[in-house]
């Protein structure tokens, strides 16, 4: 017999149980979520007081070589999240005596900021001539270097500043004076390899170099103190570009400002002026 709905003769289906442990599932989750933040804060603590020496010593060991070597933590039965386990953590080998006092990182984070701080007053500055690709400027671990085209500056086969020029080094200066004294700023001068020949300029050399005096003597009368200048004539020898063009031979007339963060370790000591990775000759001009 075939029974319809709402006839006596149709049986009820069995009602289904309620699950009533579907909690342990997320409970389970929310354990695991726990563990890993705990895991997390764990090797973030561990790491936490070595950061401040261990990225000084990077920027320490970039101006000196011998990077120290990283080792991986051997079972002690005692480190790690767990106790039977190592620590996830693998601390550099140090050498002797590698070990940088608080007092140093600490110097190196202010002068490091420092660079940071002329950095961006210094791009306000020549923003309209980096967006014209006239000035570039870059930042190195304690140092800053500011290139400028020499058109900018000077008139063609000259060491004098054009008015502009002299108006807008007045304004770097305004920065320059800032400086703590054991900074030290290195102008360089560098040309085309096209041969000149004049009464007042015999070589590109010495053109060079006078371009560079002329800017340290603009910086000097506007109160950046004699002592932290240098002036540096290189000619030719060091070209960014190829002297086959003229678009190249313009890159290579250029003015180099560098500014130098004291190294730790060498008070009182002006660090290398890092240059382009073309031979130099045995001597350069210099002021």
């Amino acid at each position: 017999m075939t029974s319809h709905p709402g006839f006596p003769g149709r049986k009820k289906e069995p009602e289904k149980h309620a699950n009533h442990e579907r909690w342990i599932i997320s409970y389970a989750d929310l354990l695991t979520l726990l563990l890993a933040t705990f895991v997390v804060l764990y090797a973030s603590s561990s790491r936490n007081k070595h950061k401040e020496d261990a990225i000084a010593m990077s920027f320490i060991q970039a101006f000196h070589g011998t990077p120290p070597s990283v080792l991986t933590a051997k079972p002690t039965g005692s480190q790690g999240v767990l106790r039977h386990q190592p620590s996830p953590i693998p601390k550099p080998a140090e050498a002797p005596g590698s070990k940088l006092p608080h007092d140093v990182a600490r110097q190196m984070a202010q002068s490091m900021k420092t660079l940071q701080e002329l950095q961006l007053r210094l791009e306000q500055l020549f923003q309209p001539l980096i967006d014209k690709h006239e000035v570039t400027i870059t930042n190195a671990p304690l140092t800053l270097t500011i290139q400028l085209d020499a058109s900018v500056l000077f008139p063609s086969g000259e060491a004098i500043l054009k008015p502009e020029a002299v108006a807008l080094f007045k304004k770097v200066a305004a920065g320059l004076v800032k400086l703590p004294p054991n900074f030290r700023i290195v102008v360089q001068g560098y040309t085309d390899n096209q041969p000149i020949d004049t009464p007042q300029f015999p070589s590109n050399w010495s053109l060079s170099a006078e371009r560079s005096v002329s800017v340290v003597q603009i910086l000097t009368a506007s109160g950046v103190p004699g002592g932290q200048e240098a002036a540096e004539g290189f000619g030719a020898f060091v070209p960014v570009a190829s002297n086959a063009t003229a678009a190249g031979r313009a890159q290579n007339r250029r003015v180099v400002v560098v500014v130098h963060a004291p190294v730790p370790g060498e008070a009182g000591s002006v660090p290398a002026t890092p240059l382009p990775a073309a031979a130099l000759p045995e001597t350069a001009v210099k002021h």
